[in-house]
């Protein structure tokens, strides 16, 4: 309920902007996740390429915010005996700033979660997370309908455990680059 009424509050700020627009985007992010030693497992580090799908409501001007759906094959054998997948979904709030240039930089900040489909523990066929994250980039406008958005984000994620009777979570640190296109209606 918590979760439902921070994007209803994200939402109203983003209708106060008077050339407020939905827009739907894809792109695709190169991942460098940096796993932290847990338990009996050492620290990793892999890269992955991520595939994300959004839909948003804002000015690229302005304020939006954005529901974004993330894909992963993963390749880390940290949870799993081999690849493994990873399905999540973000929320993030972005504030763009227009100073007549050629690119419009924008500020994010928000949280997500979602899945890992991994043999790691024989009792579950998959582990949840959740993250916070932050990031940059910036909007290069082709048309009042359609631009170019490259960005970095930084993600905190904590894991589920993976037993039980674990006192602790697995934790990660993922620094992502995101290029990707939007639509604007």
């Amino acid at each position: 309920m918590k979760n439902f009424i921070l994007f209803l509050t994200i939402l109203g700020v983003t209708a106060l902007s008077a050339n407020s627009k939905i827009y739907f985007g894809t792109g695709i992010f190169r991942v460098n996740e940096t796993v932290l030693p847990y338990l009996h497992y050492p620290q990793t580090k892999h890269l992955n390429s991520e595939i994300a799908a959004k839909i948003g409501y804002g000015d690229r001007n302005s304020y939006a915010a954005e529901l974004a759906i993330d894909y992963v094959h993963n390749h880390s054998k940290y949870f799993a005996q081999g690849d493994a997948q990873k399905f999540g979904f973000n929320l993030s709030l972005l504030k763009a700033y227009d100073f007549g240039i050629y690119v419009n930089p924008f500020l994010k900040a928000g949280f997500g979660a979602g899945y890992f489909k991994t043999n790691a523990d024989a009792t579950n066929s998959s582990l949840t997370y959740g993250n916070f994250h932050l990031g940059g980039g910036f909007f290069i406008p082709l048309s009042k309908q359609m631009d170019i958005e490259l960005a970095y984000e930084y993600r905190f994620v904590s894991y589920e455990k993976i037993v039980l009777t674990d006192k602790t979570n697995p934790k990660s640190h993922i620094n992502a680059l995101y290029a990707g296109f939007n639509i604007r209606f």
